[in-house]
């Protein structure tokens, strides 16, 4: 592999590396963002819940008010029966205690099922405490761990930033390092990342095969033979192929550990 492509690897990697860092940047408020949506959803829960106690308490008071009050006339009535000088008076009489008791009914009845809707109000209240309780805490970490986050990707994104500059300049400075950038960055515009590693006889980006010729270009090029400083492209999704010897070494590598190792060569 050429010193222009060795170095685009680098760059490559950096670049990606860029992206993830700003990537997570960006999703680190919108983390919290989601962590305040979530509190306030809880908290809205629990002023419901509170407001349907504060109700469901005001209307028991009501309804005790008002089986209070149709007791006493009640009571009143009664005694009027006592002094009703005729059959229709206390017919009439009658009709308005028999009315009356009948509101009742249906106000203890109601005080029952304000009980009942009551506990379940209770119950909500419960929970909507326990889950402010935990998203109050969920954000306050999800703040410490965006801060935290920002300032160390920022820091790094900085430190990448300078090296892939540096790097730039370094392949612009060599003959073919000018267009070798033009073509990795449109490339990259187009496609996401400019170069692939050819594997197994295959673009490892599009999984295309690469053709026999081309596969021995890549694999057994003679350092100051014809190819020596030639740069191929795969046939079919046009990226940059490179292949890296040490696949072939008894040694695994993962991908990371190559380009990190190819950044410190």
């Amino acid at each position: 592999m050429n010193a222009d492509l060795e170095n685009l690897v680098i760059l490559q990697a950096q670049d990606l590396e860029l992206k993830r860092l700003r990537e997570e940047l960006a999703e680190a408020p919108r983390r919290v963002a989601a962590c305040e949506a979530t509190l306030a959803k809880s908290e809205s829960a629990l002023a419901s819940a509170k407001a349907s106690l504060l109700k469901e308490e005001s209307l028991r008071k009501s309804h005790e008010l008002d089986i209070a009050s149709r007791r006493d006339k009640i009571a009143r009535l009664r005694k009027q029966m006592e002094t009703a000088a005729n059959a229709a008076q206390i017919a009439a009489l009658e009709h308005e205690i028999t009315f009356s008791e009948q509101v009742i009914s249906t106000a203890e009845d109601e005080e029952l099922a304000s009980l009942e809707r009551t506990d379940a109000f209770e119950t909500a209240r419960a929970a909507s405490i326990s889950a402010v309780e935990t998203n109050t805490a969920a954000l306050a970490t999800e703040r410490v761990r965006c801060a935290s986050l920002t300032a160390a990707h920022k820091s790094t994104i900085a430190g990448i930033e300078s090296e892939r500059a540096t790097l730039r300049a370094t392949i612009a400075a060599t003959d073919a390092g000018e267009s070798l950038l033009s073509s990795y960055d449109r490339i990259a515009k187009a496609k996401g990342t400019a170069l692939s590693e050819a594997i197994d006889h295959k673009c490892s980006a599009c999984q295309m095969m690469v053709r026999p010729q081309r596969w021995n270009d890549l694999t057994n090029r003679d350092p100051h033979g014809e190819f020596a400083n030639t740069v191929f492209h795969c046939e079919t999704c046009g990226r940059m192929l490179f292949y890296d010897p040490r696949r072939d070494a008894p040694v695994r590598w993962s991908p990371g550990d190559r380009l990190a190792a190819a950044s410190q060569s």
